[in-house]
């Protein structure tokens, strides 16, 4: 287990069993938290305004058959995350106020890059969802948030990352392409956790069940340094990221319903994929790519309760999709679309549990895979183990179904299969399955 982790499990451990009478004792089943309620200081410090959050999260992946390398191994990747939101009415007195600070760290190796993919053919798909974001401890928080207009106008400034509020998607799958917010994962210009950066994000709600946001965020490289992790002001800014989104939650016909649309312009420079300024192949004509001062692109999510169980809205089928859309002369990635099913309390003993299937197809832009194409004619190539070779990226499939079992209050465990067809968006690549195990532990 993450070293790490295990620091603070031994320190939380300390200051909890020894305050004497718990609300909720340690590793009772029925608690929340794994640590319990702290002998009731937890409840005493959310009543004076401090809601903390302490979460780890372990994946273990193992490559069955298939892949580049089909020599089975398996890898350890984990994320902690420590913080805490204040309300400040409570603790100031300042009326529809929050402020939260949060250090996140990842630690450990991804199956995916050891074993599933050429490596030379990079920014595809992971089937380790938390691995990324370099093994270094970071601040991944550090926000204030203000309300007017009688909560109608939330204004929120500090260090954040873009999925922290835009195409936010809950994570219950191990494959990337079906967890969290995707536009982040292949336009090159967001950023989220762990890595934040400066951002300001406006959101008004025209009802209870109706919002927009728009904010803007800071693109720097050296966010993503991991010597940069606790620095808040770092030099070699690019430019800005500008996304705005609706957001629609509530029910339809009693079914619970969530949907999101949302557009990003970004003032960072690029490069085309495939000409040159002089539209010619820039692979050919050995001048540089043309550039671009700009970029955009935009994303559609939707999930969507289809049944309950004997009225019970907590269980029954769920059906998601998921679909971004970049630049396609600006941007290495076009697409991603994905869609699943997750069916919430499959048998009545366990109402808590979780059985997902997921699809998603991740498609490179054509012009990218051109480039690559070109590359290789002209030196003479097309094995993909000849040292010279360029991988010609195209698309990738990712196959996914899992069971989240709630053993505890605080700990779900989530078997899984996954299935990688042309791993890597590389054809010549074997198709690859690979078994996983997901925990999350809450203390």
């Amino acid at each position: 287990m993450n070293r790490h982790f295990c620091g603070v499990v031994l320190t939380l451990l300390a200051s909890g069993v020894s305050t004497g009478t718990f609300a909720y004792g340690a590793l009772d089943a029925d608690s929340p938290w794994l640590l319990g309620d702290w002998g009731g200081e937890r409840q005493k410090l959310a009543e004076q305004g401090f809601d903390f959050t302490l979460k780890y999260v372990a994946e273990i992946g193992s490559n069955l058959g298939g892949g580049y390398d089909s020599s089975t191994t398996a890898r350890l990747s984990d994320q902690i995350i420590l913080g805490t939101t204040m309300d400040l009415n409570k603790l100031l007195g300042w009326p529809d106020a929050t402020f939260r600070i949060g250090i996140g760290e990842r630690h450990g190796k991804d199956i995916t890059n050891d074993r599933v993919h050429q490596p030379d053919a990079t920014g595809m798909t992971s089937t380790m969802e938390v691995f990324g974001g370099g093994n270094a401890w970071r601040l991944s928080q550090l926000w204030y948030e203000q309300k007017f207009f009688d909560r109608k106008l939330a204004v929120k400034l500090g260090r954040f990352g873009h999925g922290e509020d835009f195409n936010q998607f809950p994570c219950e799958f191990q494959n990337v392409t079906l967890c969290g917010s995707q536009e982040g994962n292949w336009n090159g210009v967001w950023n989220s956790f762990p890595i934040s950066q400066w951002a300001i994000r406006a959101r008004y709600y025209f009802t209870a069940q109706f919002y927009l946001q728009a904010g803007a965020y800071d693109k720097n490289p050296g966010n993503a340094e991991y010597s940069n992790g606790f620095k808040p002001f770092i030099a070699g800014s690019q430019g800005t990221s500008f996304p705005i989104e609706a957001v629609w939650f509530g029910r339809v016909n009693d079914l619970s319903s969530e949907y999101h649309l949302g557009y990003y312009y970004s003032d960072v420079d690029g490069r085309d994929m495939l000409k040159d300024a002089n539209g010619n192949d820039a692979a050919r004509s050995g001048q540089p790519y043309k550039k671009y001062s700009d970029n955009s692109g935009w994303w559609l999510s939707a999930q969507q309760q289809l049944t309950t169980v004997d009225g019970n809205n907590k269980r029954g089928l769920n059906l998601f999709t998921n679909m971004t859309f970049n630049d396609p002369d600006r941007s290495k990635i076009k697409n991603l679309i994905s869609a699943g099913l997750i069916y919430r309390g499959p048998f009545a003993s366990r109402p808590d549990d979780t059985v997902g299937a997921g699809v998603s197809r991740l498609k490179i832009n054509d012009r990218y895979s051109r480039n690559a194409e070109i590359l290789n004619a002209d030196n003479g190539v097309d094995s993909v183990h000849d040292a010279l070779y360029v991988p010609v990226q195209k698309r990738e499939y990712s196959y996914e179904i899992n069971y989240g079992y709630l053993a505890t209050k605080w700990l779900m465990v989530r078997p899984s299969l996954q299935y990688v067809k042309y791993p890597g968006g590389v054809e010549q690549t074997r198709s690859a399955l690979v078994g996983g195990v997901q925990f999350i532990a809450d203390f």
